[in-house]
């Protein structure tokens, strides 16, 4: 079925999906969560004489072709989390989205450009 102004039901549930979590999120993160191990550089800390790196979790994104990073501390790491995985499902609709107009624009050849 065909909505007023063309859109198919993909397209609107998208765009419903998509308003529904831009409305609820508290926030969205470009990005990955990347762990990293390094050792701190002391002599008698474990990371050098057991071998156990010093492991915390860091918000990496490539942004105009440099690469960014922030750590994330322990107690917002859920949080990042879920806010790297909202952007994720963001873009994917957005890409319904695209897809779809696409479509309408192949089908409507002329009637558009």
């Amino acid at each position: 079925m065909r909505h007023k102004k063309g859109l198919s039901d993909a397209d609107r549930q998208a765009r419903s999906e998509l308003l529904r979590l831009l409305t609820q999120a508290d926030g969205l993160a470009h990005g990955s969560l990347i762990r990293l191990a390094r050792r701190c550089g002391n002599p008698n800390c474990r990371c050098t004489t057991q071998d156990q790196k010093h492991q915390s979790w860091c918000l990496g994104a490539t942004v105009k072709g440099r690469t960014r990073m922030q750590h994330v501390p322990k107690e917002s790491e859920a949080t990042v989390r879920r806010w790297v995985a909202l952007y994720q499902r963001a873009r994917e609709l957005l890409e319904i989205m695209s897809e779809e107009a696409w479509t309408r624009l192949r089908k409507d050849r002329g009637h558009l450009c």
